[in-house]
């Protein structure tokens, strides 16, 4: 076996119920700061779970529920503020949130000033209150892994703000709580899940083990997808374990082109980060067929694919069954974004660096 190492410092209970019955488990001071948007968690029932439990043991609360769906520095100091007095951070969402409370949890515990937030990294040993993750969505994986994803509006991009206490303390996986999300953001996180399998698949840092869970995570979302794109039942609960198992992937070997490109669609265009991803795999997996032809095969055997454009054609299933938009690129915005991407580290980490024609190439593929 190669040599390798695997990080995972988040404890994970998962199944119907499980907020109440491991409340000793997550509840981890006395007085909690609840991060959360301003209609999911309360639709899902999880934030009445979860305020029934601290109340019931007395331990006070604060609600900021001021997440969007692209989290800014704003609103991550705005959490800051709320913060004050509160030992630990429970996140309630889909990655937003669970995102700006990782963000929320170092710049509150470790006082770092407004200013310098895009400027530095949370550092081993650095003070971060502790995260207790609730996924509301099934797809970022962001309950198990140690980034958190924030707009700069300066940049006119997304910024990967990460740490290895960045991780949350506890994971908290009820797949009865995706039952009143919308068929869309279902799909969109499902594809953004997918896109970890993938991208973490490709990475340099990639070993054998997940490699193994990148296969496993795509095994069980393809089946899942198909239904989603025929608008048969769907098994929440492997939704769930799908999108986990892809997020302790790309907690190991981080992510790439896909999320490099996905970027100044969201930015740029308004399309949500996991439909940003999935429009553009059919391409990347093109594109990779080159130089890692062995190993795009294999995953494509995990999918039961025959070819990327299969895989383009499940997509285009999924936003026609959602009536999700996707509105394509001018020619100069496909040179901007084209741009964009390269100049970013984690695409220089891979294994196969595409031209700015081939960047292009596979954004035409997609829309």
């Amino acid at each position: 076996m190669d040599k390798f190492r695997f990080y995972l410092p988040t404890e994970v209970f998962a199944g119907r119920g499980c907020v109440r019955a491991h409340a000793d488990a997550w509840v981890l001071g006395r007085r909690a700061l609840i991060v959360t948007s301003q209609h999911g968690a309360k639709l899902s029932g999880a934030l009445d779970d979860v305020m029934s439990i601290l109340n019931d043991r007395a331990i006070e609360s604060v609600l900021f529920d001021g997440v969007s769906a692209n989290p800014d520095a704003e609103q991550v100091y705005a959490g800051v503020a709320a913060a004050e007095g509160c030992d630990f951070v429970v996140a309630l969402g889909g990655g937003s949130p669970l995102d700006a409370a990782k963000a929320i949890a170092w710049a509150a515990g470790a006082k770092v000033p407004r200013e310098d937030f895009f400027r530095r990294s949370p550092a081993p040993g650095e003070a971060v209150l502790p995260v207790v993750a609730v996924p509301l969505t099934c797809g970022t994986g962001s309950e198990v892994t140690p980034y958190a994803i924030i707009t700069n509006h300066e940049a006119q991009t997304k910024v990967n703000v990460s740490g290895p206490n960045l991780f949350p303390r506890v994971a908290l996986l009820d797949a009865h709580y995706l039952e009143s999300l919308p068929k869309a953001v279902m799909c969109d996180t499902a594809l953004d899940a997918l896109s970890h399998a993938i991208e973490g698949a490709y990475s340099p840092r990639a070993t054998q083990l997940t490699l193994a869970m990148s296969e496993e995570a795509i095994r069980t979302l393809l089946p899942e997808l198909l239904r989603l794109a025929h608008g048969e039942f769907v098994n929440l609960p492997q939704l769930h374990y799908a999108a986990m198992l892809a997020g302790m992937v790309i907690a190991q070997t981080g992510t790439g082109l896909v999320h490099a490109m996905g970027y100044p669609l969201t930015y740029h265009k308004g399309i949500p980060h996991g439909r940003a991803n999935g429009i553009l795999l059919a391409g990347y997996l093109e594109f990779m067929e080159r130089p890692c032809g062995p190993l795009t095969r294999r995953l494509l055997d995990a999918a039961g694919l025959h070819g990327p454009e299969e895989l383009q054609a499940l997509v285009d299933a999924l936003l026609d069954v959602t009536g999700a938009e996707r509105e394509a690129p001018t020619e100069d915005e496909l040179a901007r974004f084209a741009r964009e991407p390269l100049r970013l580290s984690v695409v220089r980490r891979y294994r196969a660096m595409p031209s700015p024609e081939e960047v292009v190439d596979i954004y035409r593929t997609g829309f």
